[in-house]
């Protein structure tokens, strides 16, 4: 799957702190081994793929380096410190990493709490190259696409190698897309860094939704209003009239946020942590 212009297949930008948000189903009081777990999945995921790593620790104690150094070479990793500049500060800095890096065109957002399938990364890969209208991809099939009246809205639908995929409105901020489109779309995605939700972000790109979709739910469903508020309110030029793009989503999920009432469904996940922590 290597470009001939490139060195890696992927380009990766990992960022964590120390510190545990919401109630991660593994691991609730121990972020050390939460994240080594995360990662340790990760890497099993991306089993066959050439992967360029670099890791924004953010107010981490010395002792998380190890996570990433004991489980990727040298040459393929490089660790930014940076001193507790919050979860906004750090999704502008994989912005800046990302559209500035040279390893990859494929670039992918990762976030600390996650657990990934072992071998399947590569299947998010293969969609992504074979769809032009592939430009974001999710590994998290969310529970809110199945309950959140946001996502109540047809969608595209594929069946490739043994795997659904959908197109979705919105994700979290660990997902995959292109160098080129990152560039393209870098001035929407900033919009969280000042203070943005990451569903209304995701309404800026996707474009579902129009003005008098606004009007409908102002009277039939207020969460809805208010997430196309917010996204008019930081780029109401994007809602307006900006590029629509695709957010793909496969099914089963490739990784699941770890945040314990909303694990991807379909999967055993407590088998897939004891795979990603077995030798």
């Amino acid at each position: 799957m290597q470009d001939h212009n490139t060195t890696y297949d992927l380009t990766v930008c990992w960022r964590i702190y120390p510190g545990v948000s919401k109630t991660p189903v593994f691991f609730p009081e121990d972020k050390y081994s939460l994240a080594r777990l995360s990662f340790q999945s990760f890497v099993k995921s991306v089993t066959g793929l050439r992967v360029k790593y670099f890791i924004v620790l953010d107010g981490c104690p010395p002792a998380f380096t190890d996570i990433f150094t004991s489980l990727v070479p040298a040459p393929d990793l490089e660790l930014i410190h940076t001193d507790g500049i919050g979860n906004m500060s750090t999704f502008r800095k994989q912005i800046e990493i990302l559209t500035a890096q040279t390893d990859a065109e494929l670039v992918y957002f990762a976030e600390d709490d996650y657990l990934y399938r072992p071998g399947t990364f590569a299947s998010l890969i293969r969609f992504m190259q074979q769809h032009s209208d592939a430009d974001f991809v999710t590994p998290y099939d969310h529970q809110d696409y199945y309950t959140h009246p946001i996502h109540r809205v047809p969608g595209q639908r594929r069946n490739e190698n043994g795997s659904d995929w959908k197109s979705v409105v919105s994700t979290c901020l660990t997902f995959l897309t292109r160098k080129s489109i990152l560039i393209g779309t870098r001035d929407v995605l900033e919009t969280y860094c000042r203070g943005n939700t990451d569903c209304s972000m995701w309404v800026l790109l996707t474009r579902t939704f129009r003005f008098w979709d606004v009007l409908r739910f102002y009277f039939t469903g207020k969460t809805c209003f208010f997430i196309l508020k917010k996204a008019m309110k930081f780029n109401f030029g994007a809602f307006r009239k900006g590029k629509q793009y695709f957010l793909w989503c496969p099914v089963p999920a490739v990784g699941t946020h770890l945040e314990s009432a909303f694990l991807a469904p379909g999967i055993d996940w407590e088998k897939v942590k004891e795979g990603a922590i077995s030798t």
